[in-house]
């Protein structure tokens, strides 16, 4: 603390830095939230789209949706196993103290698929070639 500042002034200055510290940290939450992104091949046959953290959550893969399904999957498995080995580590490390510990471990969900649009059936029973009437 400076000899000119009294304690208030100290106090308000330390008020007004910290309350521009947890400003900047939720700025900072809200860009890292939305920080993932998606890139394509030039010709737009495959897609990949990554979380923040580089972890793959989603795969297109033009014509061959069924492998990059499974490609997912087995990432999915793979970033799991890779999670719960970290964890395991750590529990080793913290030894007795590791239940005072919240340890728990998520891994991003990947995004909803999407569903293909179906085409509305057609209602023929109201048309009059489909009508016993016109027999």
């Amino acid at each position: 603390m400076s000899n000119s500042m009294t304690p208030d002034q100290w106090l308000a200055d330390f008020e007004a830095k910290t309350a521009e510290l947890q400003r900047n940290a939720a700025a900072f939450r809200r860009n890292l939230e939305s920080s993932g992104t998606t890139v394509s091949t030039e010709d737009k046959s495959v897609t990949v789209t990554v979380a923040p953290n580089g972890a793959l959550l989603d795969l297109k893969i033009e014509g061959n949706a069924e492998l990059a399904g499974k490609i997912l999957a087995l990432t999915r498995s793979a970033r799991e196993g890779a999670a719960t080995n970290v964890l395991n580590d750590f529990r080793q490390v913290v030894g007795s103290h590791a239940g005072d510990l919240d340890t728990d471990v998520s891994v991003p969900a990947p995004p909803a698929p999407e569903k293909p649009k179906a085409k509305p059936e057609e209602d023929y029973s109201e048309k009059t070639v489909y009508n016993k009437e016109s027999w």
